[in-house]
């Protein structure tokens, strides 16, 4: 049987998950408030204890239910209670919460949070679930993309290699060549990072193809279009490119089979192709839809990481091939 900690941790992860939510804590005189655009449609008060915004015809088909009990305070404004002390509870819990974040995800009033806010930039928090977040690339992408204020599923097969903490990092055990696993994993998230590389480049694998594969398929299955997904340069002609290949057949082949499985399974995808990386302190880069940017030697993976980031954020370069430098 769960603690209270381990419902209430499961309860948070389970709402992080809805699409365009956000949390702030100690928000008025609540322990967690949960935003969808700049409407709270639910809080927790102590472990379990849940506040949840309804719609009036929902409220009222659930109380006549009863499946959850008529709020205190605020029954006027649709709210709820439901406690959770169980893991029945938990899951009768998050389908209320489910029904109320569909109600005010709908609502054409319901503004981005950051632009009640009061930030123009015009960007959204996204739910980013990230593949191969161990590697120095992947560990990049989440850092920069926590920094943005997004929500990162950091899916892995070793957790404990993670050190970062962060409200709005999950982190998922779990097989990236795991079809079944990766569909459950990615449900209800904006756009999916793939940051995989080969552990032993000369030695001959499958692990990208078979990746890409089982990725692709995932999204299709939980609805999700969106993939950025990192490749190499030495795709591009060019003699120092033949040669690089040469000398990386192995990863060369399977890199390429990768490609063309992002390719063909209708998703919306970008294929980011740097040369060789380095750990330099950068984030600025160079890109070039089909083709290597000129001159185009290195590049830093920090940059690498944003230039993905940008083109999911920036909704650019969508079912192109990119060269990225620095």
């Amino acid at each position: 049987m769960k603690s209270s900690d381990e419902l209430h941790q499961e309860l948070r992860k389970g709402i992080l998950r809805l699409p365009r939510v956000t949390e702030r804590q100690h928000a008025g005189i609540h322990e967690d408030a949960f935003f969808v655009g700049s409407t709270m449609f639910m809080h927790i008060h102590g472990r379990g204890h849940c506040d949840i915004r309804l719609s009036k015809a929902d409220q009222k088909q659930v109380l006549a239910a009863d499946k959850a009990k008529r709020h205190r305070w605020a029954p006027q404004a649709g709210y709820v209670t439901s406690i959770v002390k169980s893991e029945a509870d938990l899951d009768r819990t998050m389908e209320l919460i489910q029904m109320s974040h569909q109600h005010f995800a709908n609502k054409r009033d319901v503004l981005p949070a950051e632009q009640a806010n009061g930030n123009n930039h015009g960007q959204l928090h996204l739910k980013l679930f990230v593949i191969g977040a161990t590697g120095r690339t992947g560990q990049e992408i989440v850092q920069q993309a926590l920094a943005r204020g997004h929500h990162v599923t950091a899916f892995v097969r070793s957790p404990e290699n993670i050190r970062l903490k962060n409200d709005r990092l999950t982190v998922l055990k779990g097989n990236a060549m795991d079809e079944n696993e990766l569909r459950d994993a990615m449900q209800n998230h904006d756009a999916v990072v793939s940051a995989l590389g080969p552990r032993k480049v000369f030695k001959p694998s499958s692990m990208l193809h078979d990746s890409a594969l089982a990725t692709a398929r995932a999204m299709n299955r939980a609805g999700v279009k969106r993939l950025v997904v990192l490749s190499a340069a030495a795709h591009f002609p060019g003699i120092p490119n033949r040669v690089a290949s040469f000398i990386m057949r192995n990863h060369m082949r399977d890199s390429l089979a990768m490609e063309e499985i992002v390719q063909s399974n209708g998703l919306d995808w970008t294929i980011a192709r740097p040369p060789r990386l380095t750990q330099e302190d950068y984030s600025t880069y160079r890109s070039r839809e089909g083709a290597a940017p000129k001159m185009g030697f290195t590049v830093s993976r920090k940059a690498v990481a944003a230039f993905m980031l940008d083109a999911i954020e920036q909704k650019k370069h969508v079912r192109k091939i990119v060269g990225i430098a620095k």
